[in-house]
């Protein structure tokens, strides 16, 4: 086999983490709005309850923003091959992207900024399309240097860089 050659490789969420990038954001609107309900109706009695009414509300829109955000841009099935990576089953959605390595324009997130964890986004610059992955991934490091390896040389530099500047300052 040629060490150049990659053959089509599958990636995906193990059965937990898609029902978590799911269906997270529901159990915990869930449980603030239960948690919201004796406050609002001791309201009347200790004007103070408003705070945690408060900061439960942002709480809720904050992570609501968050999971849409990550609706948009985290496919649950990522498929490599060495010209392009195809990804589909977005949540609510039958969008099928499909990004060639030759067209990423940036890399960022997670391993590709030299932290444990986070949403790793790649972007294409031609088709204007970004899709994230976290960690999690099965085989997401495999994936990540895949992506890595076929990608063009200033990016590969630029990430090499400050994996390197990141390790020095430690």
């Amino acid at each position: 086999m040629n060490e150049n050659k990659i053959e089509k490789q599958i990636f995906s969420y193990p059965i937990l983490f898609r029902l978590i990038f799911k269906f997270g954001n529901l159990v915990v609107t869930f449980f603030l709005i239960v948690y919201s309900i004796p406050l609002v109706v001791y309201l009347d009695q200790n004007n103070i309850l408003i705070i945690p009414i408060v900061v439960s509300l942002f709480i809720i829109y904050f992570i609501n923003r968050y999971y849409l955000n990550l609706y948009k841009i985290i496919p649950y099935k990522i498929s490599a091959d060495a010209d392009k990576m195809t990804c589909s089953n977005f949540f609510l959605s039958n969008k099928v992207v499909i990004i060639h390595y030759e067209d990423i324009e940036s890399i960022s997130g997670g391993i590709f900024d030299n932290r444990i964890s986070g949403v790793m986004k790649v972007c294409d610059s031609k088709n204007g399309v970004c899709i994230g992955f976290y960690h999690k991934l099965t085989g997401s490091n495999r994936l990540a240097t895949i992506i890595l390896s076929k990608v063009k040389k200033t990016l590969y530099d630029e990430v090499l860089e400050k994996l390197i500047s990141k390790n020095r300052r430690n």
